[in-house]
């Protein structure tokens, strides 16, 4: 096995915040921020009250007194509890107290905070043929006894993320730095890094005699070869802190917090220095003595590890980790040779595309893959560590057609996370090149914990463009002119739009008030997103942006409904239009052998009384009709063509303006506008039969004839 060289570098200069970076081989792989800002739930042990119970999802809510209700997963619980003081847990770590060294209980100590001894790593299936080690199931979930309003000791496993309140359990733990604490699982385990027998079993003895009957102590790998004295003084320790927390439950009422972590250098320390630190730096001489301070109670021979940083530039510049902090904010990440990861965030999961750039060595592509896969792989499980990135990850590889190819890069990410705390299982990869992981998620990403959301975009990346913006104004505006007495008004809007809308000789925003007939006055506000207005009247500054959004009353639906004496809109007054030019709408298809139109019907269809028009007297057939433009008299064929403006165009029905009395003679309609509507409708030629030929408009009639 490869050794790293690997660091602990404390920036604490900042009294209001303490920075810790683990390094690798000179290479930043994780990294803790505390400040005020900044709160961390992970290990804190309450006693809440049960706010909901939701049997569908196997799980309840509990009320902590925080923004959000914890989620409590009845996997989580134990069968037995008391609901006033204690939370008693009879399944999970399964602990005995016998000497058989081949049935100790193995956990994995390198997780951050509190032990969760639920939770396993991922192994492959065992190639031995033996039963295999049952889930939880829904039956073993199902008997849980919990009602609304009831006490309940938790402690906190999860920080809360996205909308998503904390999650808690009722395996409570208390760790230290060679022990774990478990009051209410009785038994001894030992965790599996220790592999000697013979230290197992020395263990074992020593922890059987400190520890209380009832309660059981977990054995942390960093306990291997530790005297008996420093054991002793670290579970007297847990034990003092755990009869603080049952005085406090006597003392308080739920819901309250009964323990919390120490500061986050302490926390580092206890849960990450082993043998394998080589060094210590810290740039604060506070500091430098309770780090030394600790690592000479908890591992003597290795206090000459910690150094105190005298330089001159601040210590995370001199280490260069300043410039990899910077880069946590992006989401492209470079590769060595030349290729590029891109990191992006989703609702439901983290998504990495490995994109070869510009690398392109004198070899097959198949090379050029493969080593670009495998740069990627390891960057990738750096960056999950380094960004803390949980739930479910897909790495999308540059193809390869290899499949021991595909292996490799297999391989090579397997070997990278088994140096990652965080539990985590891989798959192999897919025909389509997707690489699926999941990783435990215990803290808050650290790119959420560093930035905030952005006010301009929400998170999404894009803005609304200036022209979007200036058409969303003249839509509101249109709206406006058409429903409002067009009052002076005042619109504020982004600096970037108000720059649109002024710019120019004559400016949009004059345009605008031309077009509208509305007096407008723009002002400019930086607190206003980008994407952003607001109208307000002049008189009373008040504010009317809503009321003039969304569809209006005379929508099309409404105006499909409403009565056909009401005043036409456009839509009707150009069907009517088309029903006189006789332009294939069927103007001429329902009259009478007069020319009329039958009673209560209209062009537009059955059962439409036709809009009242002004009635005037009815000549008497033979008598003089009024004559056109050129002195002819019109005929009983003519349509209403005439009304139209253009005396040369085609009217509908007996041939417009070309004929007299339907005799195809031309003629000119201009005295037309001058004769009663009805009068003209009147005038229109014969209705042909049902089944009958086609109706023919004026142009045929005056063919024919």
């Amino acid at each position: 096995m490869v050794h790293f060289r690997k660091e602990i570098i404390i920036n604490a200069r900042n009294e209001n915040e303490v920075r810790i970076a683990i390094t690798e081989q000179g290479r930043l792989v994780e990294l803790f921020v505390e400040n005020p800002e900044t709160v961390r739930h992970v290990g804190e042990i309450w006693m809440g009250k049960v706010a909901k119970v939701i049997p569908g999802m196997n799980a309840a809510f509990i009320d902590l007194g925080l923004t959000q209700d914890a989620f409590l997963h009845f996997s989580d619980v134990g069968n037995s509890y008391d609901g006033s003081m204690s939370l008693l847990s009879s399944e999970g770590a399964d602990m005995r107290d016998d000497d058989d060294e081949s049935e100790d209980d193995e956990y994995d100590d390198d997780e951050e905070g509190p032990l969760t001894p639920h939770v396993r790593e991922a192994r492959p299936a065992p190639k031995v043929s033996r039963a295999p080690r049952k889930p939880f199931t829904t039956l073993e979930v199902q008997n849980v006894d919990m009602t609304p309003g009831q006490n309940i000791m938790v402690q906190v496993t999860r920080e809360a993320f996205a909308n998503k309140g904390v999650r808690v359990t009722s395996r409570i733990s208390l760790p230290g730095r060679f022990l774990v604490l478990v009051p209410f699982e009785p038994g001894i385990g030992i965790s599996k890094k220790v592999a000697s027998v013979r230290e197992r079993r020395r263990l074992r003895r020593i922890i059987r005699a400190l520890k209380p009957r009832e309660m059981g102590v977990i054995i942390r790998t960093v306990a291997e070869n530790k005297e008996e004295s420093a054991l002793r003084e670290d579970i007297e320790k847990l034990l003092s802190q755990w009869r603080e927390i049952e005085k406090k439950i006597k003392e308080k009422t739920p819901p309250m917090i009964l323990y919390q972590e120490s500061n986050i250098t302490t926390t580092v320390l206890r849960d990450l220095f082993s043998n394998d630190i080589t060094r210590i730096v810290v740039d604060d001489k506070k500091m430098y003595q309770e780090v030394l301070d600790y690592i000479q109670w908890s591992a003597p021979n290795l206090a000459g590890v910690v150094e105190p940083y005298k330089g001159n530039a601040p210590l995370f510049e001199q280490k260069g980790i300043e410039q990899e902090i910077e880069g946590l904010m992006s989401k492209k990440v470079p590769l060595p040779s030349g290729g590029y990861l891109f990191i992006e965030k989703t609702e439901a999961m983290v998504v990495i595309d490995v994109n070869s750039g510009r690398y392109a060595a004198r070899r097959e592509q198949e090379l050029n893959s493969l080593k670009t896969n495998l740069e990627a792989a390891r960057e990738a499980a750096r960056q999950l560590r380094l960004r803390d990135i949980g739930g479910i990850i897909v790495i999308d590889f540059i193809d390869m057609l290899d499949d021991r190819n595909n292996k490799k890069v297999y391989d090579e990410m397997k070997k990278e996370l088994r140096r990652d705390r965080a539990k985590s299982s891989v798959l192999p990869l897919t025909d389509f090149g997707l690489m699926q992981i999941t990783r435990q998620r215990v803290r808050q990403a650290i790119g959420d914990t560093l930035s905030d959301q952005c006010p301009a975009c929400g998170g999404t990346g894009l803005v609304v463009g200036a022209s979007t913006v200036m058409h969303q104004i003249e839509r509101w505006l249109d709206r406006y002119s058409t429903e409002s007495d067009r009052a002076p008004l005042v619109l504020r809007v982004h600096p970037t739009v108000h720059e649109e809308l002024n710019t120019g000789f004559i400016s949009k925003l004059r345009k605008l008030a031309w077009k509208f007939k509305v007096r407008l006055k723009s002002r400019l506000d930086d607190e206003m997103r980008a994407d952003e207005y607001k109208f307000s009247r002049a008189s009373d500054n008040k504010d009317i942006t809503n009321q003039y959004i969304g569809p209006r009353p005379d929508s099309p639906a409404d105006t499909e409904e409403s009565t056909p004496t009401s005043p036409a809109t456009p839509k009707r007054r150009d069907r009517r239009e088309g029903d006189r030019r006789g332009n294939g709408r069927g103007g001429d298809r329902r009259r009478d052998s007069g020319g009329r139109r039958p009673e209560g019907r209209s062009d537009r269809g059955e059962g439409r009384p036709e809009r009242q028009e002004p009635r005037g007297e009815r000549p008497e057939r033979g008598s003089q009709e009024p004559r056109g433009d050129r002195g002819e008299p019109r005929g009983e064929g003519h349509g209403d063509g005439a009304r139209r403006r253009n005396p040369r165009r085609r009217g509908s029905g007996g041939g417009g303006n070309r004929g007299e009395g339907g005799q195809g003679q031309p003629q000119q309609g201009g005295e037309n506008r001058n004769r009663p509507p009805q009068q003209r409708r009147e005038d229109r030629g014969p209705r042909l039969e049902p089944g009958g030929p086609r109706p023919m408009d004026g142009g045929d009639q005056h063919m024919m004839e």
